[in-house]
C-alpha cells in the first residue's frame, strides 16, 4: 500500500460531509435573503404616514421573530414615532413574542414593551412584569 492510494474509507466520509454542507448552504442562504428583503419592505412601511400601516408593519416585523437585527429596525422606528396606538400595538406583539432570545438589544426592546403596555393601564396588563431577561405574567389578587 503505497502513500498516493486512495482509500474509500477516507474519501466516502469527505464527499458526504461536503455535500452536507453544500445541501445546508442551499437551503439557508434563500431563506435569509428573503427574511431581509422582508425586513426591508417592512423598514419602509414603518416610515408610512399611515399609522395602521406603521401598526401592522410593527407586528409583522416582530412575527419574522426577535432577532438583534428587527429589535435594531424596531427601535430605530418606534424612537420618532409619536402615535401611541402604534407603540401600544408593536408593544403588544413583542409581549405575545417572548421568544427566548437573550441578546442586549431584543432585551431592551422587551422591557420597554412591558413598560408600555404596563402604562397603557388596562387591569389585565398590571400583571406583567420585566423579570432580568424574561417577561412573566403575574395574575392579580382576586378583589373580594
Amino acid at each position: 500500500m503505497g502513500l498516493m492510494t486512495v482509500d474509500p474509507v477516507l474519501i466516502v466520509p469527505a464527499v458526504v460531509g461536503a455535500l452536507a454542507l453544500v445541501a445546508l448552504l442551499v437551503w439557508r442562504v434563500p431563506r435569509r435573503w428573503r427574511v431581509r428583503r422582508r425586513l426591508r419592505g417592512l423598514s419602509r412601511q414603518l416610515d408610512s404616514f399611515d399609522p395602521d400601516v406603521r401598526a401592522r408593519a410593527g407586528a409583522a416585523v416582530v412575527e419574522l421573530g426577535l432577532t438583534r437585527r428587527t429589535a435594531n429596525v424596531l427601535t430605530h422606528s418606534l424612537a420618532r414615532e409619536e402615535d401611541r396606538r402604534v407603540r401600544f400595538g408593536v408593544a403588544l406583539a413583542v409581549v405575545r413574542n417572548s421568544d427566548g432570545s437573550r441578546r442586549r438589544r431584543v432585551r431592551r426592546l422587551r422591557k420597554w414593551a412591558v413598560e408600555e403596555v404596563a402604562d397603557h393601564g388596562h387591569p389585565v396588563h398590571q400583571g406583567l412584569e420585566w423579570k432580568r431577561t424574561r417577561i412573566v405574567w403575574r395574575a392579580p389578587a382576586p378583589q373580594s
